[in-house]
């Protein structure tokens, strides 16, 4: 078969999990799954449980619950999209319940796109967050419209991480910014763990690419790479259980969820780097 990332010949097996293949492309060092489920099976991923603790779908243990965390973590990106395009137009793509656009300030006119709508009236996003329910291949927004725009764990999620980067491009201006964050499987952490790393959870994650090939892949889509960081991230103690029985069987970690889960320190926050998540900031050429 070719790599459906780049028709290059050859991927090869790298091991089964899940019920999935995952095969390696060596020509553009990014690994996907196969067989490769359609849109209506991706998109059914994304229902209320998926954010409120169906390990089945390896989301989140409570989505809204994280807030706290998550606004910590979206606040020193925030930083560094503001050190390169200070205010101006930003989409955020996957924007859940628009945390990460309610953590800028005012001098922000902030756009998202979220898939899930039943997240949407869940919880639904600031008022000041205008946002579009659906694929952000349908996203309607003007070419050129946009200063900044952010993928934050979404181009694993896709089935073209290539056609949604043009889709970024083409509403980028020339020169806005684009913030990417994702997986590094050539990380120390992923080869440690092999097979068992957290990311590696078809068919929620459908990709899982290399820092060098995810640089290489925005440079031939229209990006110049000006940064590369790995990023301290935090998150309460419930959800690094709950993510824990991704690498460790369900057995030896389910009684500490239970045992956690709903008390003030299963509320507890943890700052981790295993330097295996990297964000890349590239300028659209």
């Amino acid at each position: 078969m070719n790599c459906p990332l780049c028709a290059a010949q050859g991927p090869r097996r790298m091991f089964d999990k899940n019920g999935y293949q995952v095969l390696l492309c060596p020509s553009c060092d990014t690994a996907f799954i196969d067989p490769m489920p359609g849109e209506e099976a991706i998109r059914g991923t994304y229902t209320l449980d998926y954010f409120k603790g169906n390990r089945s779908k390896f989301g989140y243990a409570d989505y809204s619950a994280e807030s706290a965390f998550l606004a910590k973590n979206f606040a020193s990106r925030g930083k560094i999209i503001e050190s390169f395009v200070p205010r101006g137009r930003i989409l955020d793509v996957g924007c859940a319940n628009g945390a990460f656009l309610a953590a800028l300030g005012p001098h922000w006119e902030k756009h998202g796109i979220e898939v899930s709508t039943e997240l949407l009236k869940d919880s639904p996003p600031p008022k000041e967050v205008a946002v579009f329910a659906g694929d952000v291949l349908e996203y309607p927004g003007a070419e050129g419209s946009f200063d900044a725009l952010t993928l934050f764990e979404v181009l694993d999620h896709v089935r073209s991480p290539r056609a949604v980067l043009k889709k970024a491009r083409a509403l980028l201006k020339p020169g806005g910014l684009l913030s990417v964050l994702q997986g590094d499987r050539s990380s120390f952490f992923a080869g440690l763990l092999g097979s068992r790393w957290y990311i590696y959870i078809p068919p929620t994650h459908l990709w899982y690419f290399s820092r060098a090939g995810l640089s290489r892949l925005l440079e031939q889509e229209g990006f110049e790479v000006l940064r590369a960081e790995y990023e301290p991230r935090w998150a309460s103690l419930t959800l690094c259980l709950f993510r824990l029985s991704y690498i460790l069987p369900s057995f030896l970690v389910d009684p500490f969820y239970r045992l956690f889960k709903g008390t003030r320190l299963g509320e507890a926050g943890i700052r981790f780097n295993f330097r295996d998540v990297v964000t890349l900031y590239a300028r659209a050429r």
